[in-house]
C-alpha cells in the first residue's frame, strides 16, 4: 500500500539536511507523490568497496548503507560527511575507537556499532545514506546514548564525530599514552597543596580511616547501588592522583591485606586510632570476591525470578569491572615510589621529605603476603583468575587491559609470582591479548606489553 503525500519543500541553499522531517507543500492543488516502502523492507544496494582500504580496516567493512527512514528523529550528535565512502569513513572510525580504548560490536550489515567506554558508557553508532532528494549527499553518522553519564558521552561524542569527519591528529595516540604522565605532573601539584596546608600530615589518615569506614558501609549493604558507590569510593581513594599519597597507601593496604600492619606514620599510633580491624578484612574479602567469582560473600545470588536475575548479573558485572579497577590501582600505588607523588625540594628538610612521612613495607613483601592470604582465604589463585581474565580479552577488553595491570605488577614486585605465571601459561596469554589491543583497544596493548617485558626478566633464584 502506497501512502500519498504533499512534495516536500524546496530547501535553500546551505540549509543542514534532516531526514526527520519532510516538507509538505501549502499548494492544495499541487500533484501528489508516493513514499516508496520497498526500500525498508529490503536488503541496500551494496556500494562499490576499494579493496585496498578494505585490508587496512578488517574490523568494519560496512558495505551498504540504509536511508534515513521517514519521520526518523536524527539526535543531535550526528554530522553530515560530503564526499567519502562508507570503507573510508569506517576506517577512520575504527582507529579513532582503538586510541580511544573503546570496545566496539560492529554490524556490517546494518553499518552499525555498539560501543562500550571504560568508564561503563554505552553508545550506538549508526551510518545512514542520505535522501536522494537531499540537497547536499553524503553520509550520515550519528552517535546514540544509551547508558551512563552523558558528561562522558559529550567528550566522547564530540572526538569520533571530529573523527569522522577528518578532522584527526594523527599524534592522538602518542597523546593518550602521555596522559598518564600528565597525571602523575597532575598528582605532584595536588600533593604540593596538600603539604601546603597541612605541613604535619597527621590530619590525612584520620580522614582516609573515615573514608575508608563509610566505603565498608555502602560495600556491605543489599543494595546494588550502594555497593556500587562503594566500589567508585574505593577507587578514588586509591588513586593518588583524585586523593592524598598517604590515603593511597592506607586504603592500598587494606584492600590488599585488610590491615595497616607494616605502615609507619611519624607521630601516629595507627593500632591506637583503629580499634577494630574487621571491617578492613571484610573490605578485602569482598574485594577478592568480586574479582574471583564475580560476587559479594556467598549467597549473593537473586532468586526473585528471570527478570531481577538478569538485572543483578548486569549489576554484578559491573561490580566486577570496578574492583578489578580498586585492585589494579592498589598494586600500583604499593609498586611506586612515593617520590613519584610529591614535587622535589631540595630545601625542605629529610624529616619532612615523602619517605619520612610514611614508612611502609618493601612492595615485594606486600606482594608476596597478598599472594599467600589471597589463596588462604579464596582457595583460588589470583595469578589464575587474572590469566583467565585476560584470556577473554576479546570480549572483555576492558577487564583484560585491568587484569594485565594487575598481573604485570604483580609479576615485577615478585620472583615467585612471575615463575609461577609462567607455568600457567601466562606468555600465551598476553601474546593473544596484545594482538587484541594492537587491532581495537590502545590501553590493552601498552598494559600487554608492559607484562610481557616483565615476564622477560630473570629471577633471582635463576
Amino acid at each position: 500500500m502506497c501512502i500519498p503525500v504533499r512534495p516536500e519543500i524546496e530547501r535553500p541553499e546551505g540549509a543542514t539536511v534532516n531526514a526527520a522531517v519532510e516538507g509538505v507543500h501549502k499548494n492544495s492543488a499541487a500533484p501528489l507523490q508516493q513514499i516508496d516502502k520497498r526500500s525498508y523492507f529490503h536488503d541496500a544496494s551494496s556500494t562499490p568497496l576499494d579493496s585496498l582500504s578494505l585490508e587496512k580496516n578488517t574490523s568494519w567493512a560496512p558495505t551498504a548503507l540504509r536511508p534515513v527512514p521517514a519521520f526518523y528523529p536524527l539526535e543531535k550528535s550526528s554530522r553530515l560527511i560530503e564526499d567519502t565512502t562508507p570503507v573510508a569513513l569506517a576506517i577512520r572510525l575504527v582507529e579513532c575507537l582503538r586510541q580511544l580504548s573503546v570496545h566496539a560490536v560492529y554490524d556490517n550489515a546494518a553499518a552499525t556499532a555498539s560501543l562500550l567506554t571504560q568508564e561503563h558508557v554505552e553508545m550506538h553508532l549508526s551510518l545512514w545514506n542520505t535522501p536522494v532528494t537531499a540537497h547536499t549527499p553524503g553520509v550520515l553518522v550519528e552517535l546514540q546514548r544509551r547508558k551512563g553519564d552523558s558528561m562522558a558521552f559529550h567528550r566522547y561524542s564530540r572526538v569520533i564525530l571530529d573523527a569522522a569527519v577528518g578532522d584527526w591528529d594523527d599524534n592522538y595516540q602518542q597523546h593518550a599514552v602521555g596522559s598518564q604522565v600528565d597525571s602523575v605532573v597532575y598528582s605532584k601539584k595536588v600533593q604540593r597543596l596538600l603539604t601546603l596546608h597541612n605541613k604535619s600530615g597527621q590530619d590525612e589518615h584520620e580522614n582516609a580511616l573515615v573514608a575508608i569506614e563509610i566505603a565498608h558501609g555502602l560495600l556491605l549493604k543489599d543494595r546494588m547501588d550502594a555497593r556500587q558507590l562503594g566500589l567508585e569510593s574505593l577507587c578514588l581513594l586509591t588513586d593518588p592522583r583524585k586523593t592524598g599519597y598517604v590515603t593511597a597507601v592506607l586504603t592500598s593496604h587494606v584492600v590488599l591485606l585488610g590491615s595497616l600492619q607494616g605502615i609507619e606514620i611519624p607521630g601516629v599510633d595507627l593500632e591506637a586510632v583503629l580499634v577494630d580491624d574487621s571491617p578492613l578484612e571484610e573490605i578485602r574479602q569482598a574485594i577478592l570476591s568480586l574479582v574471583q567469582f564475580s560476587r559479594i560473600g556467598e549467597d549473593d545470588e537473586a532468586d526473585d525470578g528471570q527478570e531481577q536475575t538478569m538485572t543483578d548479573t548486569e549489576h554484578l558485572t559491573l561490580l566486577h569491572n570496578l574492583a578489578l579497577a580498586v585492585l589494579a590501582n592498589a598494586l600500583q600505588v604499593i609498586e611506586t615510589s612515593p617520590e613519584t607523588y610529591y614535587e622535589e625540594d631540595d630545601e625542605e628538610p629529610e624529616d619532612a621529605k615523602p619517605r619520612a612521612r610514611l614508612r611502609t613495607a618493601s612492595s615485594s613483601d606486600v606482594t608476596n603476603e597478598f599472594l599467600k592470604a589471597t589463596e588462604e582465604t579464596s582457595k583460588h589463585e589470583i595469578l589464575s583468575t587474572l590469566i583467565r581474565e585476560l584470556s577473554q580479552a576479546g570480549s572483555k577488553p576492558h577487564d583484560a587491559c585491568l587484569s594485565a595491570k594487575c598481573l604485570g605488577t604483580i609479576c615485577k614486585a615478585s620472583d615467585e609470582a612471575r615463575k609461577r605465571a609462567k607455568e600457567l601459561g601466562a606468555k600465551t596469554v598476553v601474546a593473544t591479548a596484545l594482538d587484541v589491543g594492537q587491532q581495537t583497544h590502545l590501553k590493552l596493548e601498552t598494559e600487554c606489553e608492559k607484562v610481557q617485558k616483565v615476564l622477560t626478566l630473570t629471577n633471582m633464584d635463576d
